[in-house]
């Protein structure tokens, strides 16, 4: 056999022995490895963590993701699983994780551990309907690198801490229908994210709205079914490009005839408060609208969307009047 022809065949052989042991085998960084088997241990070896198994590449794992690089763990992710106990405080000790996902894991329970802080590159932090308790850790404002935080459908209590605002680029922040209670701090106005959602509804926060908030450009505020009272018409504005606001189901109480609006404005509820005044004209670009259960009078606006709602957008009120209502007398 010639030289030539040996080697190929050599190469062939190395080939196929790497199909059978793949590199990837190697890939899974060993620190990691231990890391992810003290989380399985802490959940009682869950079925849901069975690929988790020693003798292969943590890499190939369901509910995780390497690096493609350096092949470090960057995103774990429990979705809809049927874990229980509480989040292992091991998670901290992932160095390289971006992406942190817990996802309807009912049986779940307790507090945020603090070994999250040790993330220092955790930009994804999504811990809903978990069953949280105790209060919003303060300790969160250390993660410097989150973007996007969501702890919604929780059972979280206390206020919403003035942390937040010092995470340099974080933009979205949810904290919908948990039991928080308090005052808005006016620091969430220092949200620095490049495109700024604001989810606090469903909760028992009180007292009027930080005057800092009429500077603030919100992609999306919601601030529905809460105990908020004062002039919420700070958060509209001409030159603003808010497309979604809901302040319903509050104790609000301004003239909505001197409020300002800008044209992106697509989502607008407004339905369960002690607004007053008439309805201005610049709302007819308004695709989506409830201004029920208020004190508004006067006729409603002829042009642009105004008629094209049904009625129950509309009634409850002092004395509105014109169409899709009563004609005014």
């Amino acid at each position: 056999m010639s030289p030539a022809r040996l080697l190929l065949l050599l190469l062939l052989l190395l080939l196929a022995l790497s199909l059978l042991h793949p590199a990837s085998a190697t890939d899974c960084h060993p620190e990691d490895k231990e890391v992810l088997l003290r989380i399985k241990s802490a959940l009682h070896n869950p079925y849901h963590l069975a690929s988790w198994d020693p003798d292969t590449d943590c890499c190939s794992w369901y509910c995780l993701k390497c690096d493609e690089v350096t092949h470090r763990v960057i995103s774990i992710f429990f979705l809809q699983a049927d874990l229980t106990g509480q989040i292992p405080s091991a998670i901290g000790d992932l160095p390289y994780l971006q992406y942190l996902n817990l996802h309807k894991v009912s049986n779940f329970s307790g507090p945020i551990p603090k070994s999250l802080t040790k993330l220092k590159y955790l930009k994804f932090l999504r811990i809903n309907w978990v069953n949280l308790t105790g209060p919003i850790p303060s300790f969160l404002g250390q993660l410097k690198n989150l973007t996007y935080l969501d702890l919604s459908f929780n059972k979280l209590t206390g206020g919403i801490p003035d942390s937040f605002s010092t995470i340099p680029a974080l933009g979205y922040v949810n904290l919908d229908r948990n039991q928080l209670t308090g005052k808005i701090p006016a620091s969430l106005a220092n949200l620095k994210g490049n495109d700024l959602y604001l989810i606090l509804s469903h909760n028992s926060l009180s007292g009027e709205l930080p005057a800092t908030f009429a500077g603030v450009d919100f992609v999306k505020l919601d601030l529905s079914r809460n105990k908020l009272q004062g002039d919420a018409s700070l958060v509209f504005g001409r030159n603003k490009s808010t497309y979604y606001i809901d302040i319903s189901r509050n104790q609000f109480k301004f003239d909505l005839s001197k409020a300002k609006f800008n044209k992106s404005l697509t989502y607008l509820y407004m339905n369960h408060n002690k607004i007053y005044g008439s309805i201005p004209k610049a709302m007819e670009s308004v695709h989506f609208l409830n201004v029920s259960y208020n004190r508004l009078c006067g006729e409603i606006p002829v042009g642009g969307r105004l008629q094209s709602f049904d009625d129950t957008v509309y009634f409850h009120n002092r004395c509105l009047c014109g169409a899709p209502l009563d004609s005014c007398k």
